[in-house]
């Protein structure tokens, strides 16, 4: 993959690095996760290699020194989130140092240090060495979601069908791409997700609306008729790639294509499926039906888009304080009722 490769100068430099990135690609880690650590492991021994320090000897010192150059106010500041994926990545890599007996312990502990408790073995560490802040995720309006599908109404037909169907199924990037033919079950309008291309490693079976079938018979038509009959549902149209299997890279490009004309920065692929659980929530589903059909293996995960979707609040503060939200308004605006 792109990032990988050009990780590729530094990894080549540190074996045991690109060693254990090997491993994990063997043990069947997802691409984008293997991509991710890449790119976070780089960034650590590049900085290693600045200020040359071996990495096999760093100490829980020289660690938080790394960490500070990534904290807000720094010039080399990064997202909350992209510390914290980078810190993961450093620290299972440190994990795999201390498995070959390369180093005696990992300089980068889980949790937080507390003095009053022993550092021998990282027993004194109870939180995590950088708060973790959680974000509630952006969902799209009414009036900006109609934007997007009246762009995305001028694409394709193929783009439109995939825009459609990771909407309906809550789908992520990589979970649409992965879409085959055989994955389809047309006659109860029903599409499964296969374990093997599942964040959670979780096979499930979601839906999608009749209104879409025709749209979704003509593609299959397009599809037999160029000879497949079997593979991946969404191929390029391209003339370098014809035929081949679209990539989760050539599907972003597209949302972020439409994004742009409809002049929204924080519109993505991931968030047809924030605003499906959200729509899903608003119409009443259980927790164990959205954690399902969402592939989740947290329930805590879901809770989001309960919370998101208004309705838990709005029933619960109609329950218990609807008379004293009465009263408030009552004092608050009969003046300006009174003739």
């Amino acid at each position: 993959m792109p990032s990988i490769l050009f990780c590729q100068p530094i990894l080549d430099r540190h074996p045991c690095a690109q060693q254990w990135l090997l491993v994990l690609a063997s043990l069947g880690r997802a691409p984008a996760t293997l991509d991710a650590y890449a790119r976070a492991l780089a960034h650590y021994l590049r900085y290693c290699e600045t200020i040359q320090l071996s990495p096999q000897t760093a100490n829980l010192d020289q660690m938080a020194l790394y960490i500070r150059e990534l904290l807000p106010g720094q010039s080399a500041a990064v997202a909350n989130s992209t510390l914290h994926q980078r810190l993961t990545a450093i620290r299972l890599w440190y994990d795999h140092l201390v498995f070959l007996g390369i180093c005696e312990q990992n300089p980068l502990p889980r949790g937080q240090y507390s003095p009053q408790r022993s550092l021998t073995s990282h027993s004194g560490f109870s939180r995590g060495l950088v708060a973790r802040l959680i974000k509630l995720p952006v969902v799209p309006n009414d009036e900006d979601w109609l934007r997007i599908v009246a762009v995305a109404s001028r694409a394709s037909l193929r783009d439109r069908l995939m825009l459609a169907l990771a909407y309906y199924g809550a789908l992520r990037r990589a979970e649409v791409v992965a879409l085959q033919l055989e994955d389809l079950d047309v006659a109860h309008r029903l599409m499964t997700l296969r374990a093997e291309t599942t964040k959670s490693r979780r096979s499930r079976i979601v839906c999608y609306s009749p209104a879409v079938a025709p749209m979704l018979l003509e593609h299959l038509r397009h599809l037999r008729a160029a000879g497949w009959r079997s593979g991946a549902l969404f191929r390029s149209d391209s003339d370098r790639n014809r035929g081949q299997p679209l990539t989760r890279w050539t599907w972003s490009k597209t949302v972020a294509g439409w994004a742009s004309v409809a002049e929204l920065k924080a519109f993505s692929t991931h968030s047809l499926r924030h605003l499906r659980l959200t729509h899903l929530a608003r119409a009443g589903w259980k927790l164990h039906e959205l954690t399902a059909y969402a592939g989740h293996s947290d329930p805590r995960t879901t809770l989001i888009y309960l919370h998101l979707s208004g309705v838990d609040l709005a029933s619960r503060m109609a329950q218990s304080v609807a008379v004293q939200d009465a009263r408030l308004v009552s004092a608050l605006f009969r003046c300006s009722e009174e003739p």
